[in-house]
């Protein structure tokens, strides 16, 4: 019974000291958290998480227990953690601009921010980026009060704006319009400032940095590169064209189109024929015949490198409109199309789009 009761007892010792190995969170309030990083000179970790997000829960199971985390944390810092949708969390989100999960904060004693890391890592790769907290080149809270006291230069905005990118923080668009002001154009195309012109989110679609990436895509294959400056175009209006299909956005006439195929045409891209294909389907789908649009459809669609996602656009239509013949034609394409498809995420979505065509076929 004694052997029994001392292995009980090393057994529970050594859960006890494995779990003392990784990361102390503490349950404080944000405010007792403040007030105990004040009283033993250290600073606050927060972990801001979700019960529902993966990411966290790799980083709470995996990660944060290992005794490299515990070594680095617990000596430095008052380690906390809130669900973002409960208690605290949504003021504390909402304080520290928290858009994504997880999101880790440094914070001093007197809770300013020192830096904000965002993402799943490894427990080496989490290391270096909290370190970043203790430099003022890279810490997100010393950037920025610089630029908020003032500091426009150009290296410190590229800084900056980078920052904001990889922290998905809505400042990113109006910094980046202010950066783009102040360069001149023959510094637009270098090849420093590609990242604001090839970001979606920076140069949106209809944007003035659109049309300048558009006007001057030679002088970017220059400084840049034809391939990558070549991908960027194609991405952006392969995009276009997915929408063109949609109809969502705005129901396009058959002139508008021709434009834009003049317009794809003119910069010669080494993919103007699958762009070509997709505006040919465009201004078919515009016309009344069904039987038309499937012809089109069998003729255009396999140049597309992504098949599925525009096969997916009729499906409606042709369960709507076409006749049973019709749609065994539009079928017998989804399933020449799905022999051809490459990954499993293409495959499942014409399996799925097959299935439901094949359906109402029956019952029609």
């Amino acid at each position: 019974m004694k052997k029994i009761f001392l292995f009980i007892a090393f057994l529970w010792i050594s859960l006890v000291s494995f779990a003392q190995d990784g990361v102390n969170f503490e349950h404080l309030s944000f405010r007792e958290a403040l007030d105990k990083a004040k009283s033993e000179q250290k600073y606050v970790f927060m972990d801001c998480y979700t019960s529902w997000c993966g990411p966290c829960k790799n980083m709470t199971q995996n990660v944060f227990p290992q005794k490299k985390a515990g070594d680095y944390f617990n000596p430095k810092f008052i380690c906390v953690k809130y669900d973002m949708e409960k208690g605290e969390g949504p003021e504390l989100g909402k304080r520290f601009e928290v858009r994504a999960y997880p999101t880790f904060l440094v914070l001093d004693a007197e809770g300013r921010l020192l830096h904000k890391v965002i993402g799943s890592y490894s427990v080496d790769e989490i290391i270096e980026r909290i370190e970043e907290s203790f430099d003022e080149e890279k810490a997100y809270g010393s950037l920025k009060a610089k630029y908020e006291s003032g500091n426009r230069e150009q290296v410190f905005m590229v800084k900056y704006l980078k920052m904001l990118i990889r922290y998905y923080d809505p400042a990113m668009e109006a910094v980046a319009a202010e950066l783009i002001n102040t360069l001149s154009d023959k510094e637009k195309v270098e090849e420093a400032y590609w990242f604001v012109f090839s970001n979606p989110k920076l140069t949106p679609e209809g944007s003035a940095n659109e049309a300048w990436l558009l006007k001057n895509h030679k002088r970017f294959n220059k400084t840049v590169g034809k391939e990558k400056v070549e991908q960027e175009l194609d991405k952006r209006y392969t995009e276009k064209l997915l929408k063109v299909l949609s109809q969502k956005e705005k129901i396009w006439t058959e002139k508008q189109l021709a434009a834009l195929g003049r317009e794809i045409a003119a910069l010669k891209l080494n993919t103007n024929e699958e762009l070509q294909a997709y505006v040919t389907v465009a201004k078919t789908a515009l016309k009344k015949g069904v039987e038309e649009l499937i012809s089109v459809c069998e003729t255009e669609f396999p140049k597309f490198r992504t098949k599925e996602i525009p096969y997916i656009q009729f499906c409606d239509r042709i369960v709507a409109e076409a006749s049973p013949a019709d749609r065994a034609r539009y079928i017998a394409l989804g399933e020449k199309l799905y022999a051809q498809a490459k990954d499993e995420p293409a495959k499942n979505t014409f399996k799925f789009v097959l299935e439901y065509l094949k359906h109402h076929n029956k019952q029609n």
